[in-house]
């Protein structure tokens, strides 16, 4: 049998607890994956008192930026009822597909795209005078969501529940590149990708090798950031998206 990936190295950088599925994905299409996560998620050690406010009522809107996001702030739930009666938001259908798995449903999802800016697109939040919301996020974060919400006339506050933190070894990573065993980069985010280098410190090779990444956006961080090779985009970061682009990329190359 023929497989669409037979023998590719394919440097994979997602934390390791969100790198599974795309590792067997890879695995059956034929591929070695090579699991080199550059970030780790720490959940907050204590509900954050903005988060705890949500048993009041307290938000019209509250918005989750991440799957992480979900997973982490929903840990301090026993039941979701507070939730179900509140608008829920969700970045993208990742996210909406994370909530779900709690019983939950996001009134608000964007059809297409992953991005604040996809999120703001939609009609029901271009005025919210007046309005609570709550983004529920990590520690650090693009401020793009809560200050165009809050220009739009609303009371945004965060919910910090998880952490993030730079992991990889510069060695590790240094000898698969001298033992040939990448010949492509897999990158979902921005911050992936500067965790990467900041793992690397002053390396300059990694800027030779092809990089897949999740969105356009990510293309030209990596450009911007030196990148000198091929960059293949994929249509979302989403691990179907991430394959088909990888698959297209090697039918490329053989053709």
């Amino acid at each position: 049998m023929n497989l669409p990936l037979a023998g590719l190295q394919v440097l994979v950088t997602r934390p390791a607890h969100q790198a599974g599925c795309f590792h067997e994905l890879l695995l059956n299409a034929g591929a070695k994956p090579q699991l080199f996560p550059v970030m780790a998620i720490e959940p907050a050690k204590q509900a954050p008192d903005s988060l705890l406010a949500i048993h009041q009522q307290a938000y019209d809107w509250i918005i989750f930026i991440s799957a992480n996001a979900v997973a982490c702030g929903l840990s301090f739930f026993q039941d979701f009822s507070s939730l179900q009666a509140t608008q829920l938001g969700a970045i993208g259908k990742q996210t909406a597909a994370a909530l779900n798995k709690y019983g939950l449903q996001p009134s608000l999802v964007p059809e297409q795209g992953f991005t604040s800016e996809d999120f703001l697109a939609l009609p029901p939040v271009h005025d919210l005078t007046g309005k609570k919301v709550l983004i529920v996020r990590g520690d650090t974060g693009r401020e793009v969501l809560a200050e165009t919400l809050s220009a739009r006339g609303a009371k945004v506050s965060y919910a910090k529940v998880y952490q993030r933190r730079v992991t990889g070894s510069a060695s590790a990573l240094k000898q698969l590149h001298d033992t040939h065993s990448i010949d492509i980069i897999c990158i979902t985010s921005s911050e992936t990708l500067r965790n990467l280098l900041q793992v690397l410190a002053a390396e300059t090779w990694i800027y030779h090798y092809p990089i897949l990444v999740g969105s356009e956006r990510i293309a030209a961080d990596a450009q911007q950031r030196g990148f000198k090779h091929k960059i293949i985009v994929a249509k979302s970061p989403a691990d179907d998206a991430m394959l088909a682009a990888l698959i297209q990329w090697q039918q490329d190359n053989e053709a």
